[in-house]
């Protein structure tokens, strides 16, 4: 494997770009989405230029990004001993340096917060916050069960905050933030229970290594549920409309319920790793109800 491959691959794009998604969601949610979206638009083409709140909005999209990157690369690093065995084909084992790897992570961390710059103190806070969060999970919150999980949780949902600082609808990011947080808590917990077995060989202790990948597919299912009632609430408050709720009807609920029944009856490593590929590819569909909910649908 070449070096720029593997710094792409490394950086685990799909996640990323997820994450650029949920924080340039969360700038856009001040108002409607769409009405916003079109007034940036507008006053570009018009010659007036990009609105300056929507200029921090992709700043913090770019930003944001960049700083899950680094944290990815250096999860990695930090993970070399148990990739061996649980993912062999991943970067490092297949021939990145860790050094390179390393410095990369740096470079990635630092142009993140740097792009945090026309967010003011608040983005700033949050976007160094952020990364020493993700080097202190790295370092020591891995190793303790649920703890880990409930940090890179917690992680998940300030991406929505992040974009709500930079849009100026910090109040309205709070109702993805919390979906948000519970959906990536459900499935670290599945991913970890996926990598039980280099876990154990590399001495790394997770609720998986504790308890065993049934009983955390159990409390995964606890936090889907959950999330299920909670995805209910704006639309029976009548915060959101129908159209929120058809999407979710039709495009989240069936996935909790399908992964979730899926990690029971069959906990093992192969399978709990396609319902965590699965839980990735819904991501985007739960953004897109939250939009249509702001949109007044």
């Amino acid at each position: 494997m070449n070096t720029f491959t593997g710094f792409y691959r490394i950086i685990r794009p799909g996640n990323v770009l997820v994450c650029a998604l949920s924080v340039f969601s969360g700038g856009l949610i001040g108002g409607k989405p769409l009405q916003l979206l079109n007034e940036a638009v507008l006053s570009l083409l018009q010659g007036g230029g990009i609105p300056f709140w929507f200029l921090r909005v992709i700043f913090a999209a770019f930003s944001a990004s960049l700083i899950l990157a680094a944290g990815n690369v250096y999860n990695d690093v930090r993970d070399i001993k148990a990739d061996w065995v649980n993912t062999p084909n991943r970067p490092i084992p297949s021939g990145l340096t860790p050094r390179a790897a390393t410095i990369f992570a740096a470079a990635l961390a630092f142009s993140g917060v740097l792009l945090s710059l026309p967010l003011g103190l608040n983005g700033i806070a949050v976007a160094i916050a952020a990364a020493v969060l993700l080097i202190l999970y790295d370092l020591r919150l891995k190793g303790v069960p649920l703890l880990g999980n409930a940090l890179v949780a917690i992680l998940g949902g300030i991406a929505f905050l992040y974009g709500g600082i930079a849009g100026n609808a910090i109040a309205q990011a709070l109702i993805p933030a919390v979906f948000a947080a519970l959906f990536h808590l459900g499935r670290e917990i599945i991913k970890d229970a996926a990598d039980l077995r280099g876990d154990r060989e590399a001495g790394i202790r997770t609720f998986a290594t504790e308890r065993g990948a049934g009983f955390s597919a159990a409390i995964a299912a606890g936090v889907f549920f959950l999330l299920a009632i909670f995805a209910a609430f704006p639309a029976a408050c009548g915060r959101f409309g129908m159209g929120y709720l058809l999407i979710i009807a039709i495009g989240v609920w069936p996935v909790l319920a399908y992964t979730t029944a899926s990690s029971l009856i069959h906990p093992t490593e192969m399978n709990l790793r396609r319902v965590a590929f699965y839980l990735k590819l819904d991501m985007p569909v739960g953004v897109l109800a939250v939009l249509a909910g702001f949109q007044g649908w």
